[in-house]
């Protein structure tokens, strides 16, 4: 065995000896001795991947310390050997990287970062500091797409070409209900890295049409439109094609984002980081700020009572922020002008995909169409009672979708 690989397997099952000289050398902590490291498993809805938070034990102190390992992507392993030390007060710090014998995953060690506000508790006050931080990490990447190709990061919407027969050959089991009938091969040819992403949304589309739609959410008028940006997406991809590219995190909703008492933010979770336009980060931050998780963070999804300030503000936090740091470099203009692009994109690629994989085991066509005309309290007690918590959020996302198309 190889010896970083050595190391990683010695770190996961708690040597204290190779966590001693992980203190030494990569901390930076000199004559700090490990006596003890257990470990505890930290299950979150937001969390794809393996999580555990380390306790370590210090010879000479009564209190531990704690970090958190977690299995990942080889994209978030790049970003933290190569990026994260660019954005220090926006990403936790990174303290080992391994990258895995079959060069798709990886494993790192990353600060414990606390999470003494949860987003159901935060204010206006988190929200403007949150913008602030988002535009830190786009500002200090803007129009650096030579240095991040450079270190291996994919493109969210350039990037490879894709042939139809090329993506039929790879994804074929999304061809068996006919979504190609939905995805023209023009949207594949200009879509790039996107390609499987709308293939698997025209899945989504084909499954909801199946269905005759979600009485009262999602009807005609929501399924023409998806299909109309999946034939031709160029008016919802082009906008967000002009903006100048920098680091996307792919994934910068509320529950990757740790806040602390100190009005200190850091945003976790690299995985799906790429090179694009940072507004489709902001949007899929908003996107997802209604929705709060019950304590346990994994099931019972609630909607936020009320924000604690409006989306425009954040959005005007967010733009007043980066034009700060930017200064002539920033166009306001362009960036408010692809929010409807980008919001119609978080969605199609969202709950479309979402809805792709969700109904492989729903019921018939009757039964689906009669569950969804049932009150909240009928359905309580069934085993569709989670339908219910969905209505008012989804609602809600499929009217801005409508008002996003209109304004491409």
């Amino acid at each position: 065995m190889d010896q970083p690989r050595l190391q990683a397997a010695q770190l996961q099952r708690g040597h204290p000896l190779v966590w001693t000289a992980v203190l030494r050398q990569r901390v930076g902590i000199e004559g700090v001795v490990v006596t003890a490291v257990s470990a505890q498993p930290v299950h979150r809805a937001s969390f794809r991947n393996r999580v555990t938070r380390y306790l370590l034990a210090l010879d000479g102190y009564t209190d531990s310390i704690t970090f958190i390992g977690k299995r990942t992507t080889l994209r978030e392993v790049y970003f933290y050997q190569n990026l994260s030390d660019q954005l220090p007060g926006v990403a936790p710090g990174c303290h080992f990287q391994h990258e895995a014998e079959d060069g798709k995953r990886g494993w790192v060690i990353l600060d414990d970062v606390p999470d003494q506000i949860p987003p159901q508790k935060w204010a206006a006050a988190d929200l403007e500091i949150l913008a602030g931080t988002l535009a830190d990490l786009h500002a200090g990447f803007w129009n650096r797409e030579e240095m991040l190709t450079a270190e291996g990061l994919p493109w969210f919407i350039g990037g490879r070409q894709y042939a139809w027969e090329e993506l039929k050959a790879e994804h074929p089991v999304y061809f068996a209900e006919g979504p190609g009938a939905i995805l023209s091969e023009h949207a594949v040819e200009r879509s790039g890295n996107l390609a499987p992403t709308l293939l698997k949304a025209a899945n989504g589309l084909a499954v909801m049409r199946a269905l005759n739609g979600w009485p009262g959410i999602l009807g005609e008028t929501h399924l023409t439109i998806a299909a109309d940006l999946l034939d031709d997406p160029v008016p919802m991809l082009e906008p967000l094609r002009r903006l100048p590219p920098t680091l996307l995190h792919g994934a910068a909703h509320p529950y990757h984002w740790r806040t602390t008492l100190f009005d200190d933010m850091r945003l976790l979770d690299w995985q799906q980081t790429s090179i694009g336009p940072g507004v489709f980060d902001l949007v899929n931050f908003l996107e997802q700020f209604p929705v709060l998780y019950a304590d346990d963070g994994r099931t019972q999804m609630i909607l936020r009572p009320e924000w604690p300030v409006s989306e425009e503000t954040i959005i005007d936090n967010y733009m007043l922020a980066l034009s700060q740091r930017l200064g002539s470099d920033f166009d306001g203009r362009a960036l408010r002008q692809a929010l409807p692009a980008a919001r119609c994109l978080q969605i199609l690629t969202n709950w479309f995909v979402f809805f792709a994989g969700w109904f492989d085991d729903m019921p018939d066509l009757y039964t689906w169409q009669r569950v969804n005309r049932m009150s909240a309290a009928e359905l309580q007690g069934t085993r569709f009672a989670p339908i219910a918590q969905y209505r008012p959020y989804l609602t809600a996302v499929f009217q801005r979708f409508l008002k996003a198309y209109r304004s491409l």
